[in-house]
């Protein structure tokens, strides 16, 4: 289903391989145990097998199941396949790494770092056997170690980012908005609620005043108000109604838009361009993302690094 990851390999005859794998299995494994669960891939001295990946891959087959369904859920069920494993391979091979440089966590430090978890989230750290939370800390310090402790975010790069990404730390836009909204009266259809709304636009055209016209026609609550909606951000609107700002200047008035609630005529009476908020209001939050970004990068390589000199054999 999947190839040989190492190049060097990919020629070997599968008996070869098998060989090799016997080899390389920890001790306890036997021949047995391949005929009776099934091999996914080989990682250095480990062995993954069948019943392990289909473990993790659980919970995320569901959730495709219920959501697709012929060639397209066979599709996702196969990319899922892939990253999942590839996830447990690169798990075993931060463990093995970790255990060829002596990283590991005391009994004292793991039972510190349950009560802690329990203090925050009980029901996990009950649930979770302490051979996971074991291995959850020791990725951490390798992380810390191989990854984190070699990164850094100077101000002169949150600086730089601020000003050139200034649109991400610029307020939203807010607009002055009015409207009339129609919604059907008894027995009448959607076409000629429609009619209705192109008849106010074209008053409106000719000159009729719009607050008059939403306070006699407009069904809305601030109909009273001239059909004065107030400050609006385009996030505070239907989708149908923000979609309906784009080109608008000030002044215009709107061509009926559908929406759930009824057509709408909108009036767009002033724009408030967003404002930029100062640096120092978000260079925290700057640096943490640029320490995040760099933090993806960095274990990017390092994984790289050791699948590069790891022995991997896919093996189904």
């Amino acid at each position: 289903m999947m190839n040989i990851l190492k190049q060097d390999i990919t020629s070997f005859p599968r008996m070869l391989a098998l060989l090799l794998g016997l080899i390389f299995f920890p001790v306890g494994y036997s021949l047995a145990q391949e005929i009776t669960d099934g091999i996914a891939a080989i990682v250095n001295t480990e062995v993954i097998t069948i019943s392990e990946l289909e473990t993790e891959l659980q919970d995320e087959t569901i959730r495709l199941r219920a959501r697709y369904s012929g060639k397209e859920l066979e599709q996702r069920l196969t990319h899922k396949e892939y990253d999942v494993l590839n996830r447990i391979i690169e798990r075993k091979l931060q463990l093995q790494e970790a255990e060829a440089k002596g990283v590991g966590v005391s009994e004292e430090e793991l039972d510190q770092a349950i009560d802690r978890l329990r203090q925050t989230r009980p029901g996990v750290a009950d649930a979770t056997p302490r051979s996971s939370l074991r291995e959850e800390l020791i990725l951490q310090r390798m992380i810390d170690f191989e990854v984190r402790r070699r990164i850094m975010v100077s101000p002169e790069e949150a600086r730089s980012y601020y000003t050139t990404s200034q649109d991400e730390f610029t307020t939203p836009a807010r607009y002055h908005l009015k409207q009339i909204l129609l919604k059907p009266q008894a027995g009448e259809s959607s076409t000629e609620v429609l009619m209705r709304a192109d008849a106010l636009v074209q008053k409106i055209k000719d000159g009729a005043d719009f607050s008059d016209l939403a306070q006699t026609h407009s069904e809305g609550s601030e109909s009273v108000m001239g059909g004065d909606l107030g400050l609006m951000r385009k996030d505070e609107l239907l989708g149908p109604l923000a979609n309906a700002l784009e080109g608008m200047r000030m002044g215009d008035v709107s061509r009926p838009v559908e929406s759930e609630l009824g057509i709408h005529i909108l009036k767009l009476e002033k724009t408030i361009p967003g404002e930029p908020l100062p640096f120092d209001e978000v260079k925290d939050s700057i640096k943490n993302n640029l320490f995040q970004r760099k933090t993806r990068d960095v274990r990017g390589e390092w994984l790289s690094s050791l699948k590069d000199k790891a022995y991997i054999e896919i093996r189904f």
